[in-house]
């Protein structure tokens, strides 16, 4: 019984790190039509509800993945390797759509965004610091000028 609460415990938290980890960087989370990946990894018939069994099934599944050498235990240096390794799937994810965004706000296909462009897609925050995010004030925001607004301890 010990087993089964702690593994429920484990669950619970692992889940809750992952839809507060969705929630911090894409609005959304489990408002509105966006479901988060945990909850679509243990919801297997897809009918929109985790069953017990489903729990438990993805909560071994879980302990299985992050004990990566296998000796029946979660160390802290296996539950950060995992923790970075969603994180950065998750980074990585965002920046494919980020990219997906920008091509198809792009309408000119110059590789650039125009302020009508960016209007245009309803890109609101481009759009509300569009003039500081265009350091070369040629009318166009660059990827290279979101790349650079975008590093640790630019403006």
């Amino acid at each position: 019984m010990k087993h089964v609460s702690a593994i429920s415990m484990l669950l619970a938290a692992l889940v809750t790190s992952s839809i507060a980890l969705a929630d911090h960087h894409e609005s959304g989370g489990m408002h509105g039509d966006k479901i988060p990946p945990a909850f679509l990894k243990f919801d297997k018939n897809g009918d929109g509800r985790i069953s017990r069994d489903e729990a438990r099934e993805g909560s071994d599944r879980m302990f299985n993945d992050i004990d990566t050498n296998k000796d029946g235990f979660i160390s802290k240096e296996e539950m950060q390797a995992h923790h970075k390794i969603m994180h950065d799937e998750f980074r990585q994810g965002m920046r494919e759509k980020m990219r997906d965004h920008w091509k198809s706000a792009d309408k000119d296909g110059d590789g650039s965004l125009s302020r009508a462009e960016v209007e245009a897609a309803s890109m609101k925050r481009l759009s509300r610091d569009f003039d500081k995010l265009d350091t070369n004030k040629d009318g166009k925001l660059s990827e290279d000028e979101m790349k650079m607004t975008m590093r640790p301890g630019s403006k």
